[in-house]
């Protein structure tokens, strides 16, 4: 018997991930007809393109990097994918040893696809955290990536996802100059505040608070960041389809993603 178990996060107003750092825009929604007075129901949606369960690649730092409506679809669907567990809670970060440690014992197969579980996306935990999903997420620093990537490349691998709602954590600039900070205080981008800390912002305080994007862009690696229901996978392998929006030009993108197992 097939079982389909879908690792997204589900998309609403103010949802924490894709609300907390001077680059989010918040995803709202608002109705623009409904069905009592017209017959039908429209809405207008307002995000950014990393909302949520999202997919992430090289193009995110390299320009002439296939952007996300231009990858090959064999890369994305339908793929063999291992679970690797690397248990992390609140406000931890994984290490060099933990990556080591996980893999020990693994079924990992040359091409196969990573699904790194954390256990930070079950139960539900957006919600009962809310923002603090999202500013406490435990994440995969620099050398961490750097010994996944060695991993992965020994393996013929290029695509890994995991229940982390970030892979990076803003904790040196963006956690105390703007995450931090109440929801009301944290004006999102478009406004004059976020593009003001954003005009400060520069790619060293970037790559210090986020340094394991860079890690994996850098190797060529596509990343899923933000998946939830991992906890729903009951088998140590799985098929594994990722279908990010067709937006065109887009370097990331929110996605849906599906684990298949048989």
């Amino acid at each position: 018997m097939t079982k389909f178990i879908d690792l997204t996060l589900p998309l609403y107003d103010y949802m924490p991930v894709g609300n907390v750092w001077a680059w989010d825009v918040p995803f709202q929604t608002q109705p623009i007809t409904n069905d009592e007075f017209n017959g039908y129901e429209l809405h207008m949606i307002t995000m950014f393109s990393e909302t949520g369960t999202r997919l992430m690649c090289r193009a995110m730092q390299d320009p002439t990097a296939p952007k996300v409506d231009q990858l090959p679809l064999d890369t994305l669907v339908n793929r063999e994918a291992v679970v690797v567990d690397a248990p992390c809670g609140f406000g931890g970060h994984l290490t060099v040893d933990e990556i080591n440690k996980a893999f020990e014992g693994v079924d990992f197969r040359k091409g196969d696809a990573i699904i790194l579980r954390t256990g930070w996306g079950d139960n539900e935990r957006w919600v009962e955290l809310g923002d603090d999903y999202s500013r406490r997420t435990p994440y995969v620093p620099k050398d961490a990536a750097e010994r996944l990537v060695e991993i992965m490349k020994a393996n013929n691998s290029d695509l890994v996802g995991s229940d982390v709602a970030y892979w990076g954590r803003g904790d040196i600039y963006q956690m105390p100059e703007w995450a931090s900070k109440p929801a009301w205080e944290r004006n999102p981008f478009p406004s004059i505040e976020a593009k003001r800390f954003l005009a400060s912002y520069t790619k060293e305080k970037a790559y210090a608070d986020f340094a394991s994007p860079n890690v994996l862009n850098s190797a060529d690696v596509m990343y899923i960041g933000a998946m939830c229901n991992l906890n729903a996978i009951t088998q140590p392998r799985v098929k594994l389809t990722v279908l990010p929006l067709k937006i065109k030009g887009a370097r990331g993108a929110t996605c849906r993603v599906i684990a298949i197992e048989e």
